[in-house]
């Protein structure tokens, strides 16, 4: 009895401090070196962002963009609003008669029942009498092992200083997706799941949209801003952009409180629900720092039943992803710019699976307003839309070879490979439809990449990056470089379809000056035509550091 006492007073203990604590973790010193709107920066993840700066759709358009409300002082929000929930625990069961067991006992035990998930045997609990409660637990016929119920909160709105040189979308995402304008009917068929801080229906950007809504939350005033966001991204038809899969049908789940906020186990009960609703794909717009034994087997039970979960990476600009993007059978998305670079506001590392557009998109706002929306959020509702859209052009399709279509055909990032900056690559839609048209021409300057490690001191080795975007193999392909007054030309022959092909090249710290080193670069096909001789060009000014 003593030793089980003494084991719930240590996690209390643990918690308090956490509580305490957590709010005074300093991440200044976490840095990562990134090519920020051609511009080679240090980044410090120590804030939320206003991404608001364009103030109409476009020159036919008289909507206004508004202002997204954003705190102040979020520096402590990677620990604090992400740590364990004090006094709130869970506690999973092998059997659904020992849950019931649990259930039937606790109440005069000195344990207050919280809620109950059958499908996934767990029970959300908190203890009011320690003695009663550890006298109990030593009594029990199996060891008893008490998880914490996390934090989960929509990811922190990037500062505007962090977007400072980053080039917005605006209205051109899913143009620059290479998506059909003949979309009308992506995604029939195909119900999706959007668990967020609630979809404001009314809003006429979503007007003809089938939905249905369930609120897990129950208490406090709604605020439906973020979660009608990702859903216009997906499935927007009126009054704005079209979304990526308008003909879907959404369920909007409310887990999170009017403050983005909620935890692991309401949201892993909205994954439940949404499975057993129906929905093909879940869209997870929110993340957190703690491991959770119940959200790890709602998404089990999800990928089970047949379900894509796609979760957001997190926003806090630090080398660790948010859960539950961190998991297996997640597919864990990240945010670039229009310059199809990974956003410096972005988390990496494990869980990073595939990148989409995440800054200034169009997307619609409660109470029939219109933002330029930023963050990993944004690029988490691109892919969820991408994969209903497919799921719906391809009904005889598995998930893996829906998902494989995805990351098959994405286009390569800066940085050549499966990365922890942008996973697998980077969505592009007009690829994954073209697929099957032959002899396209399509090559593709796709960046400068220059490895951290090198940047100080000395020469600094850089990567022009260039891939085969199209249905046919390139030869006679020539790439072009102009920097510091010198043009140097490359060779580029038989590259496959997909293929990419690097050419190194050098800069040194000291040859830039305080406009940067600029750099021209230039593809050209001899003898063909290039489909989309916009991407065959690029002009950047890279700063770097001392």
């Amino acid at each position: 009895m003593d030793s089980m006492t003494n084991r719930i007073l240590i996690w209390l203990i643990l918690l308090l401090l956490v509580m305490i604590g957590v709010k005074f973790w300093d991440f200044s010193g976490v840095e990562s070196s990134l090519i920020v709107g051609d511009k080679l920066t240090q980044s410090t993840p120590n804030g939320q962002h206003l991404p608001i700066i364009s103030k109409s759709l476009s020159p036919s358009q008289s909507q206004s963009i508004d202002e997204i409300p954003v705190s102040e002082d979020s520096s402590y929000l990677w620990g604090y609003a992400h740590a364990p929930i004090l006094k709130d625990l869970t506690l999973g069961f092998s059997s659904l008669q020992k849950m019931k067991t649990f259930l039937d006992s606790a109440p005069m035990n000195g344990i207050k029942i919280r809620g109950k998930s059958d499908v996934l045997l767990t029970v959300r609990f908190a203890v009011k009498d320690l003695q009663r409660a550890s006298e109990f637990f030593d009594n029990a016929e199996e060891q008893i092992d008490p998880q914490f119920n996390y934090r989960l909160r929509t990811p922190v709105l990037p500062r505007a200083e962090f977007l400072e040189g980053e080039k917005s979308f605006g209205a051109g995402a899913v143009t620059w997706l290479g998506v059909s304008d003949e979309r009308q009917d992506w995604g029939r068929g195909v119900k999706v799941a959007v668990l967020d801080s609630g979809v404001d229906r009314t809003h006429s950007n979503l007007a003809g949209v089938a939905m249905e809504e369930i609120d897990l939350v129950g208490s406090g005033d709604s605020s439906t801003g973020h979660g009608t966001a990702v859903a216009s991204i997906i499935a927007g038809n009126e009054g704005g952009q079209l979304g990526l899969a308008p003909a879907v049908s959404l369920l909007s789940i409310r887990v999170l409180n009017s403050e983005g906020e909620g935890d692991s186990f309401t949201v892993a009960e909205g994954i439940v629900q949404a499975v057993d609703r129906g929905a093909k794909v879940i869209n997870l717009s929110l993340g957190g720092t703690g491991e959770s034994k119940v959200l790890k087997n709602a998404v089990d039970y999800a990928e089970s039943q047949g379900a894509l979960v796609v979760a957001a990476v997190g926003n806090e600009g630090v080398g660790e992803v948010s859960y539950p993007a961190k998991f297996d059978h997640v597919i864990g998305v990240t945010s670039i710019d229009a310059n199809g670079r990974q956003s410096s506001f972005a988390n990496y590392g494990e869980g990073v699976d595939i990148a989409a557009p995440g800054v200034g998109v169009f997307a619609a706002w409660e109470d029939e307003r219109l933002v330029a929306f930023s963050g990993t959020s944004t690029a988490t509702a691109f892919i969820s839309g991408a994969l209903a859209a497919e799921i719906s052009k391809n009904p005889g399709l598995s998930n893996t070879e829906v998902v494989d279509l995805l990351y098959n055909f994405a286009n390569e990032s800066e940085k050549p490979g499966i990365d922890k900056y942008t996973g697998k690559g980077i969505l592009n839609v007009g690829r994954i439809d073209n697929r099957n048209v032959p002899n396209l021409h399509d090559a593709a300057i796709v960046g400068y990449y220059f490895d951290p490690e090198h940047l100080k001191g000395g020469t600094t080795p850089f990567e022009v990056l260039v891939q085969n975007q199209g249905t046919a193999r390139l030869y006679n392909l020539s790439l072009q470089v102009e920097y510091r007054g010198v043009m140097k030309n490359f060779f580029l022959n038989n590259l496959a379809p997909g293929d990419t092909r690097s050419e190194r090249l050098f800069l040194n710290g000291s040859q830039s000056n305080e406009k940067g080193v600029r750099i021209s670069s230039k593809l050209i096909l001899n003898g063909t035509e290039d489909i989309k001789p916009e991407n065959n060009y690029r002009i950047s000014t890279i700063s770097l550091p001392d």
